[in-house]
Order: structure tokens, then sequence, then C-alpha cells
């Protein structure tokens, strides 16, 4: 995963490798952005995928990794945890099977999440998280971000 910077939203530059697959871990194949990143206040909240190879094809997961309010290129804490995987029948089997892959976030004053993601590139699915718990999960089961 990489950050890169613009002053324009145009022309874009300074980019930065920040964050790498690891092996052996939910996300080891590969890894990718998702929603914008959600303000808080110990840092950025990212929820972004990871891939999983299986002998019965990939398998995409959802997981989140906290990143530093002033520099966004800091990581503090990835959680070695998933936070969703394909587990429905709708998730499981589709266009594209095992597949959850987020496709909007809407923070809602009282903590809430609203998620949106698509299950096996067929359908539209959402469900809501408490953001003070995801990012504790980045705090509490974290495992090194791989630069």
């Amino acid at each position: 995963m990489w950050i890169s910077y613009s002053p324009d939203l145009r022309y874009w530059g300074d980019s930065k490798l920040i964050m790498k697959p690891m092996q052996y871990h939910w996300d080891e194949m590969k890894i990718g952005p998702g929603v914008p990143p959600i303000k808080t206040k110990k840092g950025w909240l990212n929820i972004y995928h990871g891939v999983f190879p299986t002998m019965d094809g990939s398998v995409y997961r959802l997981g989140v990794a906290l990143h530093d309010l002033k520099d966004p290129s800091k990581i503090m804490a990835v959680s070695d945890e998933w936070i969703l995987q394909p587990e429905e029948i709708y998730e499981i089997t589709g266009y594209v099977h095992n597949v959850v892959f987020t496709c909007g976030a809407v923070p809602e004053d009282d903590g809430m999440l609203k998620l949106y993601w698509g299950g096996a590139d067929k359908v539209m699915c959402a469900g809501t998280a408490r953001i003070d718990e995801l990012v504790e999960m980045c705090l509490s089961t974290p495992r090194k971000a791989i630069p």
C-alpha cells in the first residue's frame, strides 16, 4: 500500500510504500486500500482488503490499520485479525467466489460506522461496527507493519 501527495489533486508525487502483505497471515498474498480513512482521536482508521491464497482460490477479507494523524505515512498499528470475511452464501458464491470488498463507510456522530461491501462481486451488503472497537483491535492485537 502506497501513499502519495498532491498540491492540487491533479498532479501526484512523493509516493512512499507504507505497508506490504505479511507472509503466513490472513492477507499474505496482497493488500489494497478500501474506503477513505476515518479520522479518530487515536489516528486515521484505515479499512483495507487483504487476500489469502487457498487451494480453492483466493479469499478476500477486510482488516484495519491505524495511521498517525499528523503523518499518515506512519502506521501506528495493524490488527492481526480481520474484521470481515466471506461467510454468507452470497459472499462465498457469485461472480468471484469468497470475496468481501469494502465499497463505502459512513462514520456517525454516535461512534457507529455504517460499512458497505460487495459480496462475491454479485451483491451489496451493509452492516455496522463501533469505530472505537475497530481502533482498539489495531491496538490490542497488533502486528508489525512491513514497510
